[in-house]
């Protein structure tokens, strides 16, 4: 009942906490939609009004290029009008004067009629010319009071123009000062996104890599160790508990049980490393014991979501241990009834652990049985240096070794296969007599941004030991 409690209470809690999570990026997507498109519709609007108030400034000056030749015709009229009617003034007053008359006098019939003819037309042309000086005159004081209303026209225009245009919105500001910041920088995060991973790994796997495997690999024991056995294998295994042993298992892997086994829950496997176990899923165990000490259970875990994952039963024995990482384990049993015992090794100042960034390594101290997983199974060598030198694995393939091997780092076999991916840097070498464990595959078949993610992950957990 209290299991069953508490994973209520964890269902609960889980649910409310997704609900409470999907609520708050709604209400903040949607505000921060409204506030984008209200910053858009405001931009759009004043986008809008500035290029009518450009067209209205641009039709004014228009104009007022038009007005401005026009006053220039009118004054030049005006002042070949003001000219012409001096002109005429100075010729009437001269024929009409006391000395012209008196000539007039003395004149034959012919220069007589000459002389009236002149100053008929000089009268015709100040009479003609006054009436149009007067026309001229105000032509030219209207367009000089347009020209005056359409160039206040033309100010305000361009102040309400350069308004508009320190006006733009926040969204508009940051974009285009983001743009102004970032365009200088552009072809050279250009050539670095299609030149960078190519150069930087091929600087790694030329420069770097042969420098660093030149160092000496780790050996956690200088003493040769009993070594494990593998005792099944595949999409399930069987464990059978008997006298005075226990055993946990994940509940994810946990398939049947013999009904006289007693049961209880155990949340994290080991309390003095609890973030390796949250982090490795060793959570929500189920522990088993035997009601009659007489007796013997069995226990099946088998992989029940994943298809592509087995199960290998592993036995130490005693005297025995193995470096494991705990995100393989699934189960284990411990055979004196005590928890098994789970030692910490640091490595900080070996260039291994930074050739690799491992810094933590697991110890499971036998007598003991571990359930481990791997993706299309474990397979376990044993290395024996009278017939081989040494073995070199996938880095991202190994589980788990004997503390008495000599554990190092090689380069990988080949540039291309390191380039595209499709294994580390550097691959594990195992050399000396004992054994490791590596699964079949070395990873899963992510693609695209889950490739991406599970790879950053994986590498968080790998500085870890996990």
């Amino acid at each position: 009942m209290t299991l069953f409690l508490l994973k209520f209470g964890k269902w609960i809690l889980s649910k409310s906490a997704v609900t409470l999570i999907a609520i708050a990026l709604v209400v903040g997507g949607f505000a921060l939609y409204l506030y984008v498109g209200d910053s858009l519709k405001i931009e759009r609007e004043r986008i809008g009004l500035l290029a009518e108030a450009q067209a209205n400034a641009q039709a004014a000056y228009s104009r007022l290029d038009g007005i401005h030749s026009e006053i220039q015709t009118v004054a030049g009229d005006l002042e070949s009008a003001l000219g012409q009617l001096e002109t005429a003034h100075a010729l009437v007053e001269r024929l009409e004067g006391f000395l012209s008359k008196i000539e007039y006098l003395f004149s034959t019939a012919e220069e007589k009629a000459a002389v009236d003819n002149q100053l008929a037309n000089g009268r015709a042309d100040s009479t003609r010319l006054g009436p149009l000086i007067d026309r001229l005159r105000g032509r030219n004081s209207e367009l000089r009071i347009t020209r005056a209303g359409l160039s206040e026209e033309a100010r305000i225009l361009e102040e309400r123009i350069v308004k508009l245009e320190s006006s733009s919105s926040e969204v508009a500001q940051y974009v285009d000062l983001s743009w102004e910041t970032v365009r200088p920088y552009l072809p050279y995060a250009l050539a670095g996104i299609i030149f960078g991973p190519f150069l930087l790994k091929a600087f790694a796997y030329y420069a770097i890599a042969p420098i660093f495997q030149r160092a000496e690999p780790i050996r956690f024991s200088k003493e040769a160790l009993e070594g494990p056995s593998a005792l099944d294998g595949g999409v399930s295994v069987a464990l059978i508990l008997r006298e005075n042993e226990r055993a946990w298992i994940k509940e994810s892997y946990l398939q049947a049980s013999d009904e006289h086994l007693d049961r209880k829950n155990r949340f994290v496997l080991n309390w003095q490393i609890p973030f390796t176990c949250v982090a490795a899923g060793l959570v929500e165990l189920i522990e088993f014991t035997l009601q009659d000490a007489t007796s013997s259970g069995r226990i099946t875990a088998s992989t029940q979501n994943e298809a592509n994952m087995e199960l290998s039963l592993i036995d130490i024995p005693e005297g025995g241990s193995i470096i494991l990482r705990p995100s393989h384990l699934i189960g284990l049993v411990s055979t004196n009834g005590s928890p098994v015992i789970i030692r910490r090794r640091w490595s900080f100042v070996r260039a291994q652990a930074w050739m690799t960034l491992q810094f933590r390594y697991f110890e499971f101290v036998g007598p003991c049985r571990l359930v481990v997983a791997g993706i299309r199974g474990v397979r376990m060598e044993r290395l024996d240096p009278e017939q081989i030198a040494g073995r070199r694995t996938n880095q991202n393939s190994t589980i788990g070794f004997t503390p008495d091997l000599d554990f190092g780092a090689v380069r990988a076999e080949t540039f291309w296969a390191y380039f595209r991916g499709f294994n580390p840097l550097f691959d594990d070498v195992f050399r000396g007599k004992g054994t490791f464990f590596c699964q079949e595959i070395s990873k899963g078949q992510e693609s695209g941004p889950a490739r991406f993610w599970a790879s950053i992950r994986d590498a968080a957990l790998k500085v870890l030991g996990v």
